[in-house]
């Protein structure tokens, strides 16, 4: 074990945000708690990706920069959703195209040594 960094609390967030808006492609209900819960959640989650990208842009490669703002437009996205502001079957394909290429990009960065505990029987 070791200490969380912001980096962890920033993907934890992340995979929270990706589920919630799942939950809202899939047109699971969303009380009134549930969506200031999203909102608050994508708030930080776009916060936390712009602290990463603004102070240290040309450090960051080319992939790493595109997760950030991959990870901006999707909070923007799900804000927008949830607020009523956006609708039609377009823009829910495109915001389920951008969780698919984030999943994708959090998913490469597994090794095998950490899914040791995921190994059945």
């Amino acid at each position: 074990m070791r200490p969380m960094t912001e980096d962890d609390v920033l993907v934890s967030r992340l995979n929270l945000l990706i589920i919630m808006a799942k939950a809202y492609l899939k047109s699971y209900p969303m009380g009134e708690f549930r969506r200031k819960a999203i909102i608050e959640n994508a708030e930080f989650v776009f916060q936390a990706a712009l602290a990463r990208i603004q102070p240290t842009r040309q450090e960051l490669q080319q992939k790493d920069r595109l997760f950030l703002l991959r990870t901006q437009l999707l909070a923007v996205m799900v804000t927008s959703f949830v607020q009523k502001k956006s609708k039609g079957n377009f823009r829910k394909k495109a915001m389920a195209a951008n969780i698919d290429d984030i999943s994708e990009y959090l998913a490469d960065g597994i090794q095998t040594g950490d899914t040791r505990i995921l190994k059945v029987a």
